[in-house]
């Protein structure tokens, strides 16, 4: 009875542990960029170059970006993001 009691709490643990995971946001590859904000180190707009999570990214956005503001990743396709302004307010 304590064995199965044992074994009971192991699978709800493993259960539990696995259900955290999933949920949470993954922070390497691709999914853990978006969302990430950054610096446009060039202006950006066809394309141009930002830094985010500690490298140098090719990119490009639908509006016009000045060099040194903040920006945010929207989505990425090979090694190139697609960024937006960051707007502060």
């Amino acid at each position: 009875q304590s064995e199965h009691a044992f074994f009971s709490g192991i699978g709800l643990f493993t259960v539990s542990l696995a259900v955290r995971v999933q949920r949470e946001k993954a922070d390497t590859g691709k999914e853990g960029m978006l969302g990430l904000e950054g610096e446009a180190k060039t202006d950006v707009h066809a394309d141009g170059q930002v830094f985010v999570h500690g490298e140098y990214w090719n990119a490009w956005s639908d509006e016009p970006i000045k060099q040194g503001d903040r920006v945010k990743v929207e989505s990425i396709a090979g090694l190139t993001v697609k960024v937006k302004k960051v707007s502060h307010q």
